[in-house]
């Protein structure tokens, strides 16, 4: 085919690549436990009267805020986590082609 075009991949970059993403997780996974912890810890956020009730509870309250905050940060440690592993397994796979030249 007359307009068949090659890609390179350097495969050691991409697995630096990786380990870079990698770190992003592992970074990512420790910034959402330290705030789970410290949120943890302080308890519920404000005084049992009607204006602190409100303000926390209901759809678009501070709890419901702060539960799709942290499953957010979780969501994203994991998929930094899985791309890390994708790059990874495509470097191998990458390295194992059987590779011609014309």
């Amino acid at each position: 085919m007359s307009g068949e075009r090659r890609i390179r991949v350097d495969t050691t970059r991409l697995r630096t690549a990786a380990d870079k993403m990698e770190d992003v997780g592992h970074k990512t996974h420790e910034i959402v436990a330290n705030l789970r912890n410290i949120l943890q810890a302080k308890g519920y956020p404000w005084g049992h009267d009607d204006y602190g009730d409100k303000f926390v509870n209901g759809d678009k309250g501070y709890l419901k805020s702060n539960e799709a905050l942290l499953t957010g940060g979780d969501n994203m440690a994991g998929s930094a986590a899985q791309f890390s592993k994708s790059m990874r397994d495509a470097a191998t796979k990458m390295d194992n082609m059987d590779y011609r030249t014309p």
